[in-house]
């Protein structure tokens, strides 16, 4: 783990801040890496299986049989090693696990131990480590194969066989330590992917049960420790196992047969994963632990005990790291240089090498499909009570028949909209407003005052300056709105002007929207939705800040701070939300392989479930033909044309992006975690190694 404390105008940069340990997925939320040294697969186009066994479930109390071999070689010199030490210095550290560390954090909420169930709402502050994936992301490999011991794609593209590794323990928690939960067979995988999927299961409430079931089918039992599930579309080169398109690293798998163990209500209150620590005491608004497993399958933790005490004020939490009560933190970003210049005792660790997080303004109610991608059905997204009435920033598509599918008439669309200039269209007119609401945008203001220069402005969600592709002169051209290029200059520039009133200005003049004698505009409506996420308290006041951009242009402007995971998310599900969202959705464009396809959740694969508010036809048919193609050279071009679309017709206006870490105090020697996708932070507390 490096450690990367710059300066950059007197600010600092290259810190790296943002929530840490987050193990539970999230809508838009986290996912975890594991143990670097876990073997690897090639995310080319495997080969095919052999021909599979005839199902057959195994013997409820039977259990895989355990690893034959004893750790990896390289655990077992480590091992050697300590325990020479320890002949030659009393003083050298224990070979087992010890000492306990302790995390400030602003928020500690609940435990759901039966994700599938009750509503999204994740802390990231719970169960620091005690969950595993099939795969996670190493070295630009997504199909790093962690539970997973092999995975092969049939040759049709049809369906996935994965095969997990034997003695697989799951971890009892605190307080049930006596309860033999037994170890992952195949069959409780089958029951899970079949259980949170919201195809499979409509009843579900997985927070990625549309994720899930935009890629997968049912699952089925091949052998003890061998399933199958099915692929919606065919998929060649990659095997897209969440949300993240082609990322393998979520979702963390969790046990299901705990309820039948336990019952319901001791099930919703803990987890039982398979991880390195296991669930310790949480008690929400207070504090949670978790407690290191010895002997794991895969990687001894060398810290015994980590627990996450709630601090919502950040000075506070400065005090405490200060004073040692606190062995890390993370800090707001304004507080960064203060804390960390001239101090002996606490530095920034990188948890996520290379990672960042972004924050964007989404712009939902932008629902241009009218089948369902993955499903055909019928949409009809003017149904939707966003479009009861003329939005400035939502286009309407279906104005002219030659948009429609199946047939479909423009005269049965009920959205109406009376105020665009002649001869524009309401497509056109909404793509400007938001291309001036994304112009007005004082990036770099935002990065100065409020994230201690440590950021980097980007434009789009889909691509920013840690992206391979990036370019800053990049052209979009010009695209229809579904998704044919109708010239390949005239667009948008990839890097807008900055903070630029006067081009917004003449922009949202052209939309049909002029300032009056009193500088005002008719734009009506518009609320910005904030949310305390990904970068944490400093989005509130980014969101302050982004607001008094526009009203600098005239519009009348409000805030309004929701539950994302209690109310925005829910009317995202309902495709009823149509105000815009400072937030992320579900793309990080610093370690988005170039050849991957857009996240399906920007489509209507994940219909009924999560999705981010905008859904387009060619965004849809930009995915399947991604995952079709074998050929990485003419994936990247593919991604590039979606992302010129995209970046054209404005679906997000980029802020920032932030690097991540956190800030720690001398006891923690290193940190040396794989570099992450989509997770804020490394959950590999396994690897903290203390002085």
């Amino acid at each position: 783990m490096s450690i990367n404390i710059l300066r950059k105008s007197g600010m600092l940069a290259g810190l790296l801040v943002a929530s840490m340990l987050m193990v539970l997925v999230v809508a838009c939320g986290g996912d975890d890496a594991a143990d670097s040294s876990s073997s690897s697969s090639s995310s080319a186009a495997p080969a095919a299986p052999a021909a599979p066994k005839a199902p057959a479930a195994p013997a409820a109390a039977a259990k895989p049989e355990a690893p034959k071999a004893a750790a990896p070689a390289k655990k077992a010199e480590s091992k050697a090693t300590k325990a020479a030490s320890a002949s030659k210095s009393s003083t050298s550290a224990p070979s087992g696990p010890s000492g306990k560390l302790i995390r400030a954090h602003h928020e500690v909420n609940p435990v759901f131990g039966t994700p599938w169930s009750g509503p999204y709402k994740w802390s990231a502050a719970d169960l620091i480590g005690i969950g595993e994936h099939l795969f996670y992301f190493d070295k630009g490999n997504a199909m790093t194969p962690q539970m997973a011991k092999s995975w092969s794609i049939d040759p049709a593209g049809t369906k996935v066989t994965i095969e997990l590794n034997a003695g697989m323990k799951w971890q009892s928690p605190k307080g049930a330590e006596d309860t033999d939960f037994g170890y992952v067979t195949a069959e409780d995988r089958v029951r899970w992917f079949n259980t949170v999927n919201g195809t499979v299961n409509p009843d579900s409430s997985y927070p990625d049960s549309g994720d899930i079931g935009a890629i997968f089918t049912k699952a089925e039992v091949v052998d003890d420790l061998t399933f199958e599930v099915g692929l919606v579309s065919p998929v060649f080169f990659c095997l897209p196992l969440s949300e993240f398109g082609c990322l393998g690293a979520a979702p963390v798998q969790g046990a299901v047969h705990h309820v039948d163990i336990m019952g319901a209500d001791w099930a919703s209150k803990n987890a039982v994963m398979t991880g390195p620590y296991a669930h310790g005491v949480c008690t929400a608004g207070d504090r949670c632990s978790v407690y290191a497993v010895e002997d794991h399958w895969r990687a001894n933790p060398n810290v015994a005990e980590i627990e996450v005490i709630q601090v919502p004020e950040s000075q506070t939490q400065v005090a405490m790291l200060k004073s040692g009560e606190v062995d890390m933190a993370v800090v707001d970003y304004k507080l960064l240089a203060d804390v960390v210049s001239g101090s002996d005792d606490l530095r920034f660790l990188e948890t996520m090498p290379g990672g960042y997080v972004g924050q964007s303004i989404i712009f939902p109610g932008n629902l241009w499909e009218e089948t369902h991608a993955r499903t055909g059905e019928a949409l009809n997204p003017w149904d939707s009570p966003a479009y009861d009435k003329d939005i400035a920033w939502v286009g309407d598509p279906w104005q002219e028949d030659s948009y429609h599918e199946g047939g479909t008439d423009s005269s049965v669309v009920r959205y109406t909209d009376t105020d665009n200039p002649a001869g524009m269209t309401d497509m056109e007119q909404a793509r400007l407003v938001r291309l001036a609401l994304s112009t007005a945008l004082d990036r770099n203001g935002i990065n100065d005052s409020l994230l201690n220069g440590i950021g980097t402005p980007i434009y789009s969600e889909y691509m920013g300056p840690e992206y391979p592709g990036w370019d800053p002169k990049r052209d979009t051209g010009v695209w229809d709105a579904a998704g044919n290029q109708t010239s390949k200059t005239g667009g948008v520039i990839y890097e807008l002007p900055d903070g630029d009133i006067e081009a917004a200005g003449k922009l949202l003049d052209q939309a049909g929207y002029p300032a009056d004698a009193s500088g005002n505009r008719a734009i009506d409506g518009l609320v910005l939705q904030a949310y305390a996420a990904e970068a944490g308290p400093v989005g509130l006041e980014v969101a302050d800040t982004v607001m008094s951009d526009w009203a600098r242009l005239g519009i009348e402007i409000s805030g309004l701070v929701e539950d994302y995971g209690g109310v925005i998310s829910p009317r995202m599900k309902r495709r009823e939300q149509y105000l815009p969202v400072l937030k992320n959705c579900d793309v990080h464009s610093n370690v988005w392989p170039e050849d991957w396809p857009i996240p399906p959740v920007d489509t209507s694969r994940t219909r009924p479930s999560w999705g981010c508010g905008f859904e387009s036809k060619a965004g849809a048919k930009s995915v399947a033909n991604v995952l079709m193609e074998q050929d990485a050279e003419k994936r990247k071009a593919m991604h590039k044309e979606i992302v010129d679309y995209s970046m054209y017709w404005l679906q997000y206006a980029g802020v920032y992006q932030v690097p991540k870490g956190i800030v720690v105090n001398d006891r923690i020697k290193s940190w040396n975690a794989p570099q992450q996708h989509y997770a804020n932070v490394s959950n590999n507390p396994e690897l903290i190694v203390l002085k």
